[in-house]
């Protein structure tokens, strides 16, 4: 009897564990299948726009399918209904965790709380030498021109020799690259301006260099890194620029917004793992005549007339309720734009300037223009038909031109221009 009993509690005990495993199923694949359709029916519109992209994208390009697939699932991903409710859940528990690395080692937080990205594994690049050839053409096809070019660095949020990481963390390290690029460079007669050599320093720490959420410098490393580069285009080219009017800390009102900043890397992990920036913002005293024509993402081009803060400067991102949408550092420039043909009417006769750039050189370009006539810019990594750099440049006649570059940005697509060994010549 008491076998009995005991075999009838073994299999109560078992099928309670089985009846447990069935019910979690079915609960949680109902909330699936019912989370699906709810996506489906909300992002229907987001959906059948990235599946028909897929399609075309295809039948434009049959031996390209993967691409096209995994930009599919990029797309889903990026619309899915509620996608930063789960992401801050993540960041919660991972915080919780006191987790320094999130998203399968995508970042990396150090001791101040900064996020880095992370790499096991990179492969080495070794197309540095032509990378700076590209260069040596656009400088040797310019040069009849009497136009000079100068390729700038932006600095690093890491440094090797930084010893704010937990040990045998895999923090991706771009310094290899930049070396052997300016290497080349300086080999091929191209002035360089490196501003990992100027920032961080004493008067901007590394704290307050960069922010901790993002992977940009913070405004006051870029008004800094500004007047580095005046200062050297007025000492090699002698271009008078008139930094003691225009880069005049005291010609400036700085405003800073507490805990309003949440850049890129925040955005991916969640404000709860990453936290949230202050944003400090200059805005000049002095005023300025100013158009700008920009290319929006849909081709479309914009027009704006009027004084600096209502064409390259926009307080109003700063005030957006959303933290989601973009960070506040697109107050200059909008963040990124395409292509920038800014005008200074205030100051007709001064230098004509060209910036292949990234999004790093947004506040410099807004801080540069009251120092110049007019600065012409496209986005180093744009691949628009309608935009092609080196026939810009054949196109246009500037006094200078500056190729600027973040490090991790360094590769093939960044150097868009010049690359066959005859078409320097006109």
């Amino acid at each position: 009897m008491r076998r009995f009993m005991n075999k009838m509690k073994q299999n109560f005990i078992e099928n309670a564990y089985f009846i447990r495993k069935r019910i979690f199923f079915i609960l949680f694949t109902g909330f699936i299948l019912i989370f699906s359709f709810y996506n489906a029916y909300t992002k229907k519109v987001e959906i059948q726009n990235a599946f028909y992209e897929c399609i075309a994208g295809i039948r434009e390009n049959p031996e390209d399918i993967r691409t096209q697939i995994s930009q599919f699932e990029t797309n889903l991903e990026d619309n899915f209904s509620d996608r930063m409710k789960f992401v801050e859940l993540f960041g919660f528990v991972q915080k919780a965790l006191d987790k320094k690395e999130i998203n399968n080692f995508s970042y990396i937080k150090d001791d101040t709380g900064s996020l880095h990205y992370a790499s096991f594994y990179r492969e080495e690049d070794t197309d540095c030498f032509e990378y700076a050839m590209r260069i040596k053409r656009l400088k040797d096809y310019v040069s009849q021109f009497d136009t000079d070019v100068l390729f700038v660095v932006a600095p690093s949020k890491y440094v090797a020799s930084d010893s704010r990481f937990p040990k045998d963390m895999p923090v991706n390290d771009p310094e290899v690259i930049v070396d052997e690029t300016l290497f080349y460079l300086n080999r091929l007669g191209v002035d360089t301006l490196d501003l990992n050599l100027y920032l961080p320093n004493e008067e901007i720490p590394y704290e307050e260099a960069f922010f901790k959420t993002d992977h940009h410098w913070t405004i006051p490393s870029a008004f800094y890194a500004t007047g580095i580069l005046a200062d050297y285009l007025n000492e090699h080219y002698h271009y008078g620029l008139e930094t003691n009017k225009y880069l005049d800390k005291e010609q400036f009102d700085v405003e800073v917004y507490r805990q309003g900043m949440l850049g890129s890397m925040g955005r991916a992990t969640g404000y709860y793992y990453s936290g949230m920036d202050d944003m400090t913002a200059l805005f000049p005293k002095f005023h300025m005549d100013i158009e700008r024509t920009f290319m929006e993402e849909d081709g479309n081009y914009q027009v704006k007339k009027g004084d600096l803060t209502e064409t390259v400067i926009m307080p109003e991102l700063l005030k957006k309720e959303d933290i989601y949408s973009d960070s506040q550092y697109s107050v200059y420039l909008n963040g990124l734009r395409y292509y920038e043909c800014i005008k200074n009417n205030s100051n007709p006769d001064g230098k004509k300037m060209f910036m292949i750039r990234d999004s790093y050189f947004s506040p410099v370009i807004s801080f540069m223009i009251p120092m110049c006539g007019q600065i012409d810019a496209i986005w180093s990594l744009e691949e628009m038909e309608a935009l092609d750099i080196e026939q810009y440049i054949r196109d246009n006649r500037f006094d200078c031109i500056i190729i600027e570059m973040y490090p991790y940005n360094i590769g093939d697509d960044a150097f868009q221009f010049f690359k066959d060994e005859n078409n320097g010549e006109d």
